[in-house]
Formats: C-alpha cells, sequence, structure tokens
C-alpha cells in the first residue's frame, strides 16, 4: 500500500477524529488483525458474530499501531493515539477501498461466477504480467473483508488489478462491486453452489449480474458462451460483450483434441496447448486468461508458456501417483456444478478401478436432498467402480449406488487402506468443511 495521509482515510470513510494534529500524518498500510499489523498501520476494528476487534486495541497499540478505527464507545487511554469513530467499521473498510482504488485508478478486472473464480484470477495475474505490472485478491480473499484488503495490496505501479467476488446472497456482487469499480469482469458461469441461500439458478444469475451496473469506462464484459445463461446475463451488460467457450460462434473458442488421465490437449485460434490438469473443464479458466491477452495486446502464442506451466494446487485438482495408484485430490470445495463434471471426466479416464470419495455439498438449503439423489443417479450410470461417501447429506448416494458411508474419518481411512489396488484411480471430492485432504494426506503416507 502507498504511504497515505490521515486526511484521506478521515474523508473517505467519512469518520470523525480525536485531533486534527493527526490529519496531516501518514500511515503505512490498513490491517483488520492485530497479530499480524506492522508499524504504522492503522487498525479497524471489525465485529462479527465471534470476535469483536474493539477487544484487541491495547494489542494494536502495543505494536505501533498509527491508530485505530471504531464504532464503540471505548475508553483509550493512550497518548499520541490517532481514533477515527465511524458508525460501521465494515463499510468504512469498504468506503476506504474505494476511495484507495479510484485514487490509483488501475485498470481494474473483476471475477464473479459460481465456479473457477480463484483459478482464473490467478490465470489472468500470470499472462497479462507479461506485459504490465499487475496486482491482484490474494487467496480467495473474495468478500467484504478479504477484497478491501486485496486492493489495499495495490500500489501507484500496478497498472492493471484483477479481483475476485464471491457470494451467498442477494446484494453482494452489487456491494463488492461498488467498491473495486471494475473496468471489465467476467462471469465463469452460472451454477448452483450456494443455490441454498436462492429461489433457483436464475436468482443466481441475476445476482451474479449485479456487477454490470457499477462497471466504468468501457464496461467491459466476457461471458461464458456454454453457458445457458449467457443470452440472459449478455441482454442486461450495456457495454462491450465478448465471449469464451468451446461452441463455434464464441470469439475465444477452444477445441479439446486428447485427453489423458492427468492431462489434455486444446487448440485456440490454431495455438495448441497440453496443460497439466486432469479435469477438461479447466479449459474455461484457460479461455478467460488468452482472452484477457489478446484484449491487452497479447498474442496467444505470448502466453502458451504460462498456460502449459500452470498446474494445479492442493485441494483443487492435484495429482498424486503414489504405489502404483493415482490419487486425484479435488478435496478443497464441492458444488451441483462442479461435482457432476468431476464425475463425467473422471469416468472417462482409463484406470483398472475408478474409486470415487464423495463428501456432502454444502449450502443447498432446501435443496441438498434432491442434490445428492441426483448425485447418486449419475454415478450409477457412469462408468465407475465403487462408490464412498463420507459426512451426512451423501449417505443417500451410497445408498443409490451400493457403496460404502462413512461418518469417521478414521474408519473411512482404514477401509480404504484395505480396498485400494494397483492400478486404481481415487477420485476425492467434498466441501472444504469436511476436511477431506485428510483422506488424501492418509493415503499418501500410507
Amino acid at each position: 500500500m502507498e504511504k497515505l495521509e490521515i486526511k484521506k482515510v478521515v474523508e473517505w470513510c467519512g469518520g470523525e477524529i480525536n485531533s486534527k494534529e493527526f490529519l496531516k500524518k501518514s500511515i503505512n498500510g490498513i490491517s483488520t488483525d492485530t497479530r499480524k499489523i506492522k508499524k504504522g498501520e492503522i487498525f479497524i476494528a471489525l465485529k462479527g458474530k465471534k470476535f469483536n476487534g474493539h477487544q484487541f486495541i491495547k494489542q494494536a497499540y502495543a505494536r505501533k499501531a498509527a491508530g485505530v478505527i471504531i464504532s464503540e464507545n471505548v475508553k483509550i487511554p493512550f497518548k499520541n493515539f490517532c481514533i477515527i469513530k465511524v458508525k460501521d467499521t465494515l463499510k468504512a473498510l469498504g468506503d476506504i477501498a474505494k476511495g484507495y482504488i479510484t485514487f490509483l485508478n488501475p485498470y481494474v478486472i473483476g471475477i464473479t461466477g459460481s465456479d473457477g473464480k480463484t483459478t482464473t484470477k490467478e490465470l489472468i495475474s500470470k499472462c497479462l504480467s507479461k506485459k504490465f505490472k499487475t496486482a491482484s485478491s490474494s487467496g480467495n480473499y473474495n468478500n467484504q473483508i478479504g477484497l478491501p484488503l486485496s486492493i489495499f495490496s495495490f500500489d501507484r505501479k500496478t497498472e492493471i488489478g484483477i479481483l475476485e467476488m464471491g457470494m451467498n446472497k442477494k446484494g453482494e456482487i452489487d456491494y463488492l462491486s461498488k467498491i473495486a469499480r471494475p473496468n471489465g469482469c467476467v462471469i465463469t458461469n452460472i451454477g448452483k453452489a450456494h443455490i441454498g441461500f436462492f429461489k433457483n439458478t436464475e436468482e443466481i444469475a441475476e445476482s451474479k449480474s449485479e456487477i454490470f451496473k457499477n462497471l466504468k469506462g468501457e464496461k467491459f464484459c466476457l461471458l461464458n458462451r456454454d453457458d445457458k445463461f449467457f443470452y440472459f446475463l449478455k441482454n442486461r451488460s450495456s457495454g462491450n460483450v465478448k465471449s469464451f467457450g468451446t461452441k463455434k460462434n464464441s470469439d475465444v473458442r477452444g477445441i479439446i483434441e486428447k485427453e489423458g488421465n492427468d492431462f489434455f490437449h486444446f487448440n485456440v485460434s490454431g495455438e495448441k496447448f497440453k496443460v497439466n490438469f486432469w479435469n477438461t473443464s479447466m479449459i474455461y479458466p484457460f479461455l478467460i486468461a488468452i482472452a484477457f491477452s489478446v484484449k491487452f495486446g497479447l498474442k496467444i502464442s505470448e502466453v502458451k508458456d504460462v498456460i502449459e506451466e500452470f498446474k494445479p494446487i492442493e485441494g483443487r485438482g492435484k495429482v498424486y501417483k503414489i504405489g502404483g495408484i493415482t490419487i486425484i485430490d479435488e478435496s478443497y470445495n464441492s458444488n451441483p456444478n462442479s461435482l457432476r463434471n468431476a464425475l463425467l471426466c473422471f469416468s472417462g479416464k482409463i484406470f483398472k478401478r475408478k474409486i470415487v470419495i464423495i463428501g456432502d455439498m454444502a449450502e443447498l438449503g432446501k435443496f441438498s436432498n434432491f442434490f445428492h439423489t441426483y448425485t447418486g443417479k449419475l454415478v450409477k450410470k457412469l462408468d465407475i467402480d465403487y462408490v464412498i461417501t463420507f459426512g451426512k447429506k451423501s449417505k443417500v448416494i451410497s445408498d443409490i449406488t451400493s457403496g460404502k458411508h462413512f461418518s469417521d474419518i478414521d474408519h473411512l481411512n482404514g477401509f480404504i487402506r484395505k480396498k485400494v489396488k494397483k492400478g486404481d484411480g481415487i477420485l476425492i471430492k467434498g466441501s472444504n468443511f469436511l476436511k477431506m485432504n485428510r483422506i488424501v494426506e492418509f493415503l499418501l503416507k500410507d
């Protein structure tokens, strides 16, 4: 973050300062965590269901914070300590981020969608950094706290900022995009992730499209031509719309030419790529990155090395080969869309036996039983040899497929140790709250 006069911070968040003598002083950054705060940064005391930052002001002072932004009436006895009072510290965090990114004025790309946001962000950033100074969201910092903190990592040299925006309720994308004010955006797809918070997928699509009304400048929009909500979204955009996908009329079209157990080949406008991903649905983040590269004047050939060297990470499709078995680690997340795509792709692979370990899908609400039942019926039709389920909701999948269900991770690991044989391929996928990475770790150690 660039050094900022406290005067700017007060102006952006509309707060009241305890002494005008601090207005001309500067801060080095903004923090919401006293465990990580650095000298000269200002601490924002956020309040949540399980924490209250106002209880940690003493720690902020001890670590030589430049000051604090508060919303509660708390006694702060420290001398030479800047105190800014606001009505809502979370809103203040967003307002300061909005002021800061407007002050820097980089080209901002906003990323939302049901699947692939983090991978897409990483790929766009790596490709565009070939020509530009880029900055992006840290990890999956994509909510009301994470997005502003990501913006604070930008500086004067940042030419293009890439920001991920997540949601699980109406109005969230509107709120986040008002902070980021993107020049361009991409909606990766419209799926059923978080559908428990919505009436239907149409409502999810409508909520994702909130990003359009907060676009500025050219209002560039990149949309998935293969998605059934393509025209629904296109009709809601007032800017320049381009498409990506595998269909013939996609502006950036990818054609899958060959597929292996842990790789696939695809072609874009005559340029051939070999990528180290087992799941062919990964073609979409690659196409998005290529589309933005072309938009910013890079040739497709110039980003070929980035695409081909990009590797999956733990929990998001990393493939391990140990003792004659292949383990596909998709343990970080799961939703009806991503699980369906993974199962369809896995069923087409070539192993002596194909074993799936499926965990519960979270945030499906009243649709939970429907989608877990649908998954069971789908698996039964596919070329999959054995099904193991873990959690609570997923039991219906093993019931339908005559598989084996576990609610205890140690019992599951003990069973899989006896079950697995040389030549097997194992797909492990579930929502992150189940911590199914423990199964992966067990198999790698066993």
